[in-house]
């Protein structure tokens, strides 16, 4: 009897087989590049000048979730074993190395974890302390493991060589951690905004000062040279985002090892020596550290700062501009449209019956109405336009741009929409609402902001004369023309001068 072949397995376990397999082959793909990397940058019978593969593997166990940890740690491993394989190296000794770099990783991946909770995050001091308590952790357990090798290996003492190794892990951690971090996850495409942030000369030219005195400091005999770069660094964290301070450590550390590797520098010992080698990368990680830690505090108060800026011009609960934020930027916003002889229109909405919602259901229901129909508005406008909550339940909007039929058609678009918009709440009821708006607009925007808001808020109060639940609006522009054949006389705003969409929601 034929059998019906076996149906394709789907579901969760698959779905985690999959991913663990494609983050074991990339990550030991990275790792395996990483380390050969690592062993060009070695002199001959020292320690690698620079050993990036332990710092990349530990922000890697860092990004990933708990349960793709281990799929990590194995693709790691390969990647080791396949660099030593690569270089010729299959002795006892490439495991034993192997195995120091593998607790080195670990070591690093949980004391941050331990120390830090906002793991994802290096843009906060607190970060950074982890980050060095992390490295000094990591890198004198990294020491433990690997020195008897090591000191085998290059014929020096056990505490020569877990010295040597404690620098090189340390400046590793310091200088490739933060970079990493701050890169964000997952990664995404640079956008041309950023490219021209980048590109601007205020962000420019500390790049350049830092590129333009490493070239110094390299091509200079004497060793004091290595701390030229230092003020551009500061220099750069200052200005720069962390990222890009970040990067520009990492390229200091780099080219400063090989220079060392390469013998630039004339330290005046007759040659490279472990204490020499230890010493380096202890001050290099020393001078990374600084611009790293500055640009953390000058994000975290830019942060700081932000959410001040924030509070003190959003509304909390709608996150519209708040009165006093939405006058400020709609003078502003009249002014430039008067002197460009452009259009503006402005509207001004309030709820209809709103106080029956808050007697009826609470003043909590209420704020969740506000919220709900503050996120339909925020849809339907563009993103130059102005949003603001004046007070309790009534709005106002500024179109730049925009004649009156092109902001009638806008009002009765969010007229129609919260019409339709259902907010459940704690009791499980269904809020429904409804808004009357006032239009008004101007061809050439020659009145005020405050005119603009008197009128619209006439036309509101018609609206909700005429039945609730509708449009009015008003031609600024035919207002002033009445004005002025009645030889400059401030007549009232009659009814008969507001005009009613037909349609009851349509233009």
């Amino acid at each position: 009897m034929p059998t019906m072949p076996a149906a394709p397995v789907s579901g969760p376990g698959r779905d985690y087989a999959t991913a663990a397999s494609r983050l074991l082959l990339v990550l030991a793909t990275t790792i395996f590049f990483a380390s050969l990397a690592g062993i060009l940058s070695r002199p001959n019978g020292f320690l690698a000048a620079f050993w990036p593969a332990n710092a990349i593997l530990a922000v890697i166990l860092l990004r990933v979730a708990a349960p793709m940890r281990f799929p990590a740690l194995i693709g790691g491993l390969l990647g080791y074993q396949a660099a030593g394989y690569a270089t010729g190296d299959v002795s006892w000794g490439a495991i034993q190395l192997t195995a120091a770099n593998m607790v080195s990783a670990v070591t690093f991946t949980f004391a941050y974890l331990s120390f830090c909770e906002e793991q994802m995050s290096i843009g906060r001091p607190r970060a950074i302390l982890a980050l060095v308590g992390a490295s000094v952790l990591a890198a004198a357990a990294a020491g433990v493991a690997g020195a008897p090798i090591l000191a085998e290996i290059s014929h020096a003492s056990y505490f020569d060589a877990w010295r040597t190794w404690f620098g090189s892990e340390i400046m590793s951690y310091l200088v490739l951690v933060p970079g990493l971090l701050a890169l964000g996850w997952p990664l995404r495409r640079p956008r041309l905004a950023d490219i021209r942030r980048l590109t601007a000369s205020a962000t420019l030219l500390p790049a350049l000062a830092v590129v333009a005195t490493l070239a110094v400091s390299v091509v200079a005999v004497e060793p004091i040279a290595i701390v030229f770069p230092v003020p551009a660094l500061i220099w750069a964290a200052l200005v720069l985002p962390l990222p890009a301070t970040c990067l520009l450590v990492m390229l200091f550390s780099s080219v400063t090892m090989f220079a060392v590797k390469l013998g630039l520098y004339d330290f005046g010992t007759g040659g490279l020596s472990d204490p020499l080698i230890s010493s380096v990368h202890l001050g290099v990680a020393m001078i990374a550290l600084a611009p790293v830690l500055v640009a953390a505090v000058t994000a975290d108060r830019r942060r700081q700062f932000s959410e001040l800026e924030k509070a003190a011009r959003f509304d909390a609960l709608t996150g519209a501009l708040n009165r006093g934020a939405f006058m400020a930027e709609g003078e502003a916003m009249v002014t430039a449209q008067r002197r460009a002889h452009a259009p503006m229109a402005g509207l001004l909405l309030d709820v209809d019956h709103f106080k029956r919602i808050n007697d009826l259901h609470g003043h909590a229901a209420g704020d969740l109405a506000l919220t709900a129909m503050a996120a339909v508005i925020r849809k339907t406008i563009r993103g130059g336009d102005l949003f603001g909550r004046l007070g309790g339940e009534e709005f106002a909007l500024l179109l730049p741009d925009a004649d009156l039929d092109a902001a009638a058609l806008v009002a009765n678009r969010i007229c129609r929409q919260i019409e339709r918009l259902q907010t459940p709440i704690a009791d499980g009821t269904i809020l429904t609402m409804t808004v009357s708006i006032g239009v008004v607009a101007s061809v050439e925007t020659t009145v005020e902001l405050s005119e603009v808001l008197s009128l619209a808020d006439r036309a509101m109060y018609e609206a909700k004369r005429a039945g609730r639940n509708q449009v009015q609006r008003c031609d600024l522009d035919a207002m002033h023309y009445d004005e002025d054949s009645d030889h400059g006389g401030n007549r009232p705003v009659s009814g008969s001068q507001l005009q009613a969409d037909s349609g009851h929601h349509s233009v």
